[in-house]
């Protein structure tokens, strides 16, 4: 199965050569796919052949980061299939993604998979992936359109802590910063009442009582489930009035997901203006630490 489908996958390209198959790494196309044969040109939409047909496409997720790397794009085609064209709307060029096997679901269909990157310069917005499948005789079926929203970190805030970095690492942002009664929390996860829980004996904290406590916005890159986002910021719905409290900021790498090192910054901004900013390195030898309270290396410290 393997050698003929790699047979009907060469027969393709040199039928396919009008469109100027060629071994280019496609790296100046907005959307990249590991393991596929670029092809210069965008994806034509013409009507050609009705089979064979592209019957699905998997999705867990269609909002997507400039930057991300590794994303899962995969789905099934028709019988006699061999290979799908893949491109995004408007791209420089396109992607041959051989198929791997019967879909065991599907008698007649094939499954492929492939891992899909995105440029730190695509568009924000809107955009349409196109998928059409081939068969062994070069024929290419319909267009098939799947939609994606391309969108990138917003920071929103009075007072915001953002930790963001350069690789397709797991790191975490963990803030240790006085609570509306000037006790000392950490502020490591997206859900409040890890951060501030009230003592024996005392209220239940007030919505406004949790409006004055920095909250986490997203946990990125989160157990090597990359997103692309590689940014994660504490912030507060409502400034804190400056109270001459310290505020700590960490960075603890719970994994680096297979990359060699990761650089990251830390920046302290103000009603938007960026007052504070330090930068550093993690190896790996910064992921053997527990990751528990206090983890992290100390990127700054500030009074407020």
């Amino acid at each position: 199965m393997r050698v003929w489908l790699l047979f009907s996958l060469l027969f393709f390209l040199s039928l396919h050569g009008c469109e100027g198959a060629s071994p280019q790494t496609g790296l100046t196309s907005i959307l990249r796919i590991q393991g596929a044969q670029y092809v210069p040109g965008e994806l034509d939409q013409d009507d050609r052949e009705p089979l064979p047909e592209v019957h699905r496409i998997d999705s867990d997720n269609n909002t997507v980061y400039r930057g991300i790397t590794r994303k899962k794009l995969a789905g099934t085609v028709g019988p006699g299939s061999t290979s799908v064209l893949v491109g995004l709307e408007g791209d420089s060029g396109h992607w041959v993604l051989p198929v791997q096997s019967l879909d065991t679901a599907a008698p007649g269909d094939f499954i492929f998979s492939g891992q899909a990157s995105l440029s730190e310069w695509a568009p924000l917005g809107p955009a349409t992936l196109l998928f059409r499948a081939v068969s062994r005789e070069g024929a290419i079926g319909p267009v098939f359109k799947h939609s994606w929203k391309i969108t990138e970190p917003a920071i929103s805030g009075g007072l915001v802590i953002s930790l963001d970095w350069d690789t397709q690492a797991d790191l975490d942002l963990r803030v240790t910063a006085p609570d509306p009664t000037g006790r000392e929390v950490e502020i490591w996860s997206r859900k409040t009442s890890t951060a501030i829980k009230p003592s024996p004996g005392e209220p239940a904290l007030t919505e406004e009582d949790l409006a004055l406590v920095g909250r986490l916005d997203f946990d990125s890159n989160a157990q090597c489930v990359v997103d692309g986002r590689r940014q994660e910021n504490v912030y507060w719905v409502i400034k804190p009035a400056p109270a001459n409290r310290l505020y700590t900021a960490r960075v603890d790498t719970f994994s680096l997901c297979g990359e060699a090192f990761a650089r990251w910054r830390v920046r302290v901004l103000l009603d938007g203006e960026e007052v504070l900013l330090a930068r550093g390195q993690v190896g790996e030898s910064d992921t053997r630490f527990d990751h528990g309270p206090g983890a992290g290396l100390q990127a700054l410290q500030f009074i407020y």
